[in-house]
């Protein structure tokens, strides 16, 4: 088909003009090859302009690509994927690809890539950033040319942004030789890497690694143009000489070539679907803000914390924005899994945040550069993404002490962890704060029954985020349908002879502390006996010798169950009188039962567990089996079952392990979780004994309020005589 045979115009404007609908995915049909110059780019165009890119790629078309700007992280894994594993794919496999709703583009991405269809380069100027617009379409005997304002983005593309474009068409030969002729030549010498101004390198090059690290910008450009001095530039070229200036024109000079001209605004899309806030969203931004922008949000695992302070962020940001001030975000999380998962979630909102985490050789010098020039007013906008430790550390603390706290917002992921007083005395005092957990405080039971000690840790939490100013419950997210629905099943395991001695026995310890705590209080030895007791307590429990092959003698008599996709929590440490970690010797159990399973803890390095998850999701191994690691914040949507071998008393732990499986994903109608309670030896009345049914009782309550067979569990319960 020919590209004159389309009914195109010779220029097209946003306010009018929905550029990718009737511009590019009709060109993107019939084109045979399509090479694009720009600043920007964003992989979500790949999926919006899915309809024209589906004829595109079954040609066997290809695109090249030059952008000016660095892709996100994801995109760049998705491209390094693609780089990585060259393959010939399936039609059957690009049409899976299309219908899948969840990180479409970033699959399309790697399928290009990897297919051979899409070549990507970066242009790095010697001065400022490479921002150049320039589309070419080729048939086979045509060719069509357009240059103007529009990145290759969807906010670029769509009618988002104010665009406008102006296109030359080769079968207008005076205006084409005149007009577009001269951007196919500069767009083929860009590519060759033939530009005196401009240096251009493949994505998996080392000056790209360096680029997408933001490195010293200044010493890169002397590193990549060193030979540029002798090149003889005439001053029509470049009348400024390279790198000849002061110390505050080079600052001035980094803020034309990073990320900074990336600023904060909502997306159009995530994961495929429209953006939109769910009410309950809304509502906590709103009430955070009418409390003076400090609080908690105590909403539900799954239902969205993260994308709301994120457009908190947003919103913050915009509003200060208008009066000329800047805003300054601190993002700090438990976990390195969970700041890298924050690092991905904040790109579609335009964030790209400093990662303040792993080898601070990696990020020191980036933060020094960020903060000078936000101080100097260069840039208006930084984002810091840190965990905890680092946090609290003198060389963070001392850094971001140069930063004015009526610019800062700080946002606590899995805030519970930050009332700690290591951690509460590192807390920034911001004018923006926003506090995230599902369960900041322990429940009054919390693993030691009349604890006598003061909940500091809630004190402390209430005092810097000034209470809780928004609330959403499981329930309320089953009964919106944020949330997956579940099926909920008790699995008894009995204590045997010695482990019921042993559990009465501290209890008794335990019990004659307590007393003397309330009575004349306890010597540092005694509290130190006290956490013991209840340590040995708390591992008896989560390792009786009944709870493995209780585990195998469910999945006998269920045989039509899968373990695809599923969670196994296990206790720490090793069972009593053993010497392998109890971990251990149910992920080998497994292996022996048949099944595909994997560890999941912090043992394993970062690498090692980003490939176990990958490994997981596509279902090379079956489930995971973790002790904490888990827990909290990592995003697992497409877990279906959840197995709880580790019978705590700690709500919060139980309420996020429950929460990682009702997350909603493709094919996923509900959830099973498989719940191994622990009760006395048959027969046993003793005080303690009672005092374990009825702690039982309390998770078998809380989880069957919620759950699809509320009727058959109590049912079970009372069965099982815990009611």
């Amino acid at each position: 088909m020919l590209l004159s045979s389309l009914d195109l115009k010779a220029k097209y404007d946003s306010d009018e003009d929905d550029i990718l609908r009737c511009f590019i995915i009709p060109l993107l049909g019939v084109a045979a090859r399509y090479d694009r110059a720009v600043g920007y780019f964003s992989s979500e165009v790949l999926s919006a302009a899915a309809e024209g890119l589906e004829k595109f790629i079954s040609s066997g078309a290809k695109m090249r690509l030059i952008i000016g700007d660095p892709l996100s992280d994801c995109e760049y894994e998705a491209v390094m994927n693609g780089i990585k594993n060259p393959i010939h794919y399936k039609s059957e496999e690009l049409a899976n690809i299309l219908l899948c709703s969840q990180d479409r583009n970033l699959k399309l991405l790697t399928y290009l890539v990897a297919n051979a269809q899409l070549e990507i380069k970066f242009a790095f100027t010697h001065n400022g950033m490479f921002h150049k617009k320039i589309g070419i379409f080729y048939s086979d005997e045509e060719t069509i040319v357009f240059s103007g304002s529009a990145n290759e983005t969807l906010r670029g593309l769509s009618k988002y942004n104010s665009e406008e474009i102006v296109v030359f068409f080769s079968w207008d030969k005076d205006s084409f030789t005149k007009y577009a002729q001269v951007e196919i030549d500069n767009f083929n010498a860009l590519w060759d890497d033939n530009k005196k101004r401009n240096k251009v390198f493949e994505l998996d090059s080392y000056f790209y690694e360096k680029v997408k690290d933001n490195v010293n910008l200044e010493l890169l450009r002397n590193e990549i143009f060193s030979d540029g001095l002798n090149l003889n530039i005439s001053k029509e070229e470049d009348s400024i000489p390279f790198f000849n200036y002061s110390f505050a024109q080079s600052n001035q000079e980094l803020l034309n070539v990073d990320f900074d001209t990336r600023l904060p605004s909502k997306p159009l899309t995530v994961k495929g679907h429209p953006f939109e806030l769910f009410p309950h969203q809304v509502e906590a931004i709103k009430s955070w803000k009418n409390s003076d922008y400090k609080g908690l949000f105590k909403l539900a695992t799954g239902s969205g914390k993260t994308f709301t302070s994120i457009s908190a962020i947003v919103e913050l940001y915009e509003e200060r924005k208008k009066v000329g001030l800047g805003t300054f975000v601190i993002v700090s999380v438990p976990y390195i899994e969970l700041a890298n998962q924050w690092v991905k979630e904040l790109s579609p909102f335009n964030i790209y945040p400093i990662k303040c985490y792993e080898n601070a050789s990696n990020w020191t010098s980036v933060l020094d550069q960020k903060i000078l020039r936000y101080r100097c007013g260069d840039i208006k906008f930084v984002c810091v993404v840190v965990v905890n430790k680092t946090m609290s550390e003198i060389h963070f603390q001392s850094r971001i002490n140069k930063i004015n706290n009526s610019d800062i917002l700080f946002i606590g992921d899995e805030c519970h962890h930050l009332g700690s007083q290591g951690y509460f005395e590192s807390l920034p005092d911001a004018k923006y704060r926003i506090g995230l957990s599902a369960t900041p405080f322990r429940s009054e039971n919390d693993e030691i029954e009349g604890s006598p000690f003061p909940d500091t840790v809630k004190m402390n939490l209430l005092s810097y985020f000034k209470g809780v100013v928004s609330e959403y419950s499981l329930s309320d997210a089953i009964k919106d349908g944020i949330l997956a629905p579940y099926r909920y099943e008790l699995v008894p395991v009995y204590l045997n002879d010695d482990e019921q001695e042993r559990y009465e026995d501290y209890s008794t310890k335990i019990q004659k502390l307590i007393l003397k705590a309330q009575s004349s209080g306890l010597n540092t030895e005694e509290k130190q006996s006290l956490t013991k007791w209840c340590g040995f307590r708390s591992r008896l429990l989560a390792t009786c010798e009944g709870k493995l092959p209780a585990l195998i003698n469910y999945l006998k008599d269920n045989p039509q169950l899968t373990l695809t996709h599923s969670l196994i929590y296990v206790g720490e440490g090793k069972a009593i009188d053993e010497e392998q970690a109890y971990i251990s010797k149910v992920t080998n159990s497994l292996h022996e039962f048949g099944c595909k399973v994997a560890k999941f803890t912090s043992q394993e390095t970062s690498h090692e567990r980003k490939k176990i998850m990958e490994s997981f999701k596509d279902e090379t191994i079956e489930s995971l089996v973790a002790m904490k690691v888990l827990d909290e914040g990592i995003d697992v949507p497409v877990c279906k079952s959840a197995f709880i071998l580790a019978s705590t008393r700690n709500p919060r732990q139980y309420v996020q392990r429950r929460g990682r499986v009702l997350r909603k994903s493709k094919g996923k109608s509900e959830a099973l979780i498989v719940d191994f309670i622990v009760l006395p030896m048959a027969g046993s009345r003793s005080n303690f004994s009672q005092n374990l049914r009825k702690a039982e009782l309390e998770r078998i309550n809380d989880f069957k309020l919620t759950a699809l067979n509320s009727k058959e569990v109590e049912e079970i319960a009372i069965k099982l005589g815990v009611y």
